[in-house]
């Protein structure tokens, strides 16, 4: 996806995160307190990384008392709930710390200078923790196909990286979904067409036929359903 479809959610009121908002907030902190000039380079990453964490850390526990809270029928009695009044529900334990050591490791988020974490980095951190939560058990997953999967009203490529990613999902055993609004009635060639690119690369890499019945067509804005067949089509 392009810069130009990137969206910079802290501007637009309607898509603020009250949760992020207060996990902002708490990152501030070491990041103003803490010189960036004292130390080496290496020892004051690190110094900020373990901070960051720990500070992951602690909401994570307070995720996890809110959710014993909330099956306790209590909910609005958790500290998150105090400091957060908005909160929502958690179906799952978040391990923030990970995420963010994860995200850390590529992103560097520790050795900025001038820049603190920012909302879009901390729902990076949300997403991944959600995906470490739930990889254990995933039976399903799905993607929309316009702007996600290839370019808004372009097929799939034949040399598109997501090819690979795709296939290592299928033959892990998981089910993979492609949802999209696109709706081309029960005629399943069009569907092909938009997804050429990767039904030749299941047929390239030879995918067994279970391992392409994992793969389903949802078009139509949910009214048309089709599944993979053994020869690579639906």
């Amino acid at each position: 996806m392009t810069s130009q479809y990137r969206v910079n959610y802290h501007l637009r009121s309607h898509k603020r995160d009250n949760l992020i908002e207060f996990i902002k907030g708490m990152l501030l902190t070491p990041f103003v307190l803490h010189p960036h000039d004292e130390e080496s380079k290496a020892t004051q990453e690190q110094e900020n990384a373990n901070r960051y964490a720990g500070i992951f850390g602690s909401i994570e526990m307070l995720i996890d008392e809110h959710r014993e809270l909330l099956q306790a029928g209590i909910p609005t009695h958790s500290r998150l709930a105090k400091l957060v009044p908005s909160i929502g529900t958690f179906f799952t334990r978040l391990p923030l710390e990970a995420a963010f050591r994860h995200i850390n490791r590529t992103n560097r988020i520790s050795a900025r200078k001038h820049v603190p974490p920012s909302f879009n980095d901390i729902r990076r951190i949300l997403n991944m923790a959600q995906v470490m939560a739930i990889a254990p058990e995933l039976q399903l997953v799905t993607f929309d196909g316009d702007m996600t999967l290839y370019a808004d009203g372009q097929n799939f490529a034949d040399d598109s990286p997501l090819t690979v990613l795709l296939i290592r999902l299928l033959r892990q055993g998981i089910n993979v979904a492609i949802v999209t609004a696109a709706g081309y009635g029960t005629d399943a060639m069009r569907y092909e067409q938009r997804l050429s690119g990767l039904l030749r690369g299941f047929a390239k890499e030879e995918l067994t036929p279970a391992q392409v019945a994992r793969f389903y067509v949802l078009g139509g804005e949910c009214n048309f359903l089709f599944r993979c067949r053994a020869d690579y089509r639906l």
